[in-house]
């Protein structure tokens, strides 16, 4: 995640792992084998139930599988493979609450729960409970508060909770951990800017854009970084780049089309880099924010 391609990455890996968990995961047979005794379900109906399932998912008839995982879960409350097998099938099929109390009972379950995590508080945001997300992004943290990841998501959430004090101790922790991971960087950038610490967070910008110059979200920073110092032309010309290289964005074609002086024709930006400091003359009143793209993609 510490790498801006990881948003074209990212969805191809969740589409293997979603294949691996229901198609070829040879633990899932195991747990069928381990656990039958004293439940429900014999083993012959688990392994029956469990290749039914399977079948299922592979075919992408998702919605007929949710009644074999049921099945399955209700036999074995406890069994965190289930648990997951429920919570991504629900995800897939928009059903977030539901997946969201899934993703709890893996927590509560799973000898490993930071595997349940950041997908919990995604289900929770998805579902538009954005309080119970908060608090997954932070319990997800204190499972590992040096897991760099965790780091990133909840740091995101108390952005989003206007905590920007903390949320920008918590960046520094992160970059001091993985110096290298560019999603720390631009998120510890865009707070010590609205911190009114420009100098530095110009600085980390520009030599993330060392490493990555077409990463549209490093540019999108960059350029209200650039602008908050007065550099408006610098500014809009990283806002035209980044343009370029992602021509959907809506946030950059938001700030962009301010800085050139004709704004309100695409609305408003749905990034937390509208939480940093105004470019002069720019008040981005009522933007709404969410989790970094990176993050979230």
């Amino acid at each position: 995640m510490d790498i801006p391609f990881i948003r074209f990455a990212f969805p191809t890996l969740i589409l293997y792992l979603f294949w691996w968990a229901f198609v070829v995961n040879p633990y899932m047979d195991e747990a069928a084998e381990e656990n039958a005794d004293g439940h429900s379900l014999s083993v012959s109906a688990t392994q029956e139930t469990l290749a039914l399932s399977r079948k299922l998912i592979k075919d992408k008839r998702l919605q007929e599988a949710v009644a074999p995982l049921t099945k399955l879960h209700e036999a074995y409350p406890e069994n965190q493979i289930y648990l997951q097998q429920l919570a991504e099938t629900y995800d897939a099929l928009g059903h977030y609450k539901e997946a969201a109390k899934m993703w709890e009972g893996y927590l509560q379950y799973s000898p490993t729960p930071l595997e349940g995590c950041p997908q919990i508080a995604q289900s929770y945001d998805k579902a538009g409970m954005a309080k119970e997300s908060f608090n997954a992004f932070e319990r997800c943290w204190k499972i590992d508060q040096d897991y760099s990841d965790s780091i990133l998501f909840y740091a995101h959430a108390l952005e989003l909770e206007g905590q920007f004090k903390k949320a920008l101790e918590l960046y520094q922790h992160g970059v001091k951990l993985r110096p290298g991971y560019t999603d720390l960087n631009i998120g510890l950038a865009r707070m010590e800017m609205r911190a009114g610490l420009t100098a530095p967070a110009r600085k980390r910008i520009d030599k993330v854009l060392v490493d990555y110059p077409n990463y549209a979200d490093a540019l999108l920073t960059a350029g209200l970084v650039y602008s908050s110092q007065g550099d408006k032309r610098g500014a809009i010309q990283l806002l035209e780049h980044a343009h370029e290289v992602s021509p959907n964005y809506k946030d950059v074609m938001v700030l962009l089309e301010h800085l050139q002086g004709r704004p309100g024709r695409i609305g408003k930006a749905t990034h937390p880099v509208a939480m940093g400091p105004p470019a002069r003359g720019w008040k981005p009143d009522g933007f709404s924010t969410v989790p970094h793209e990176v993050a979230t993609r």
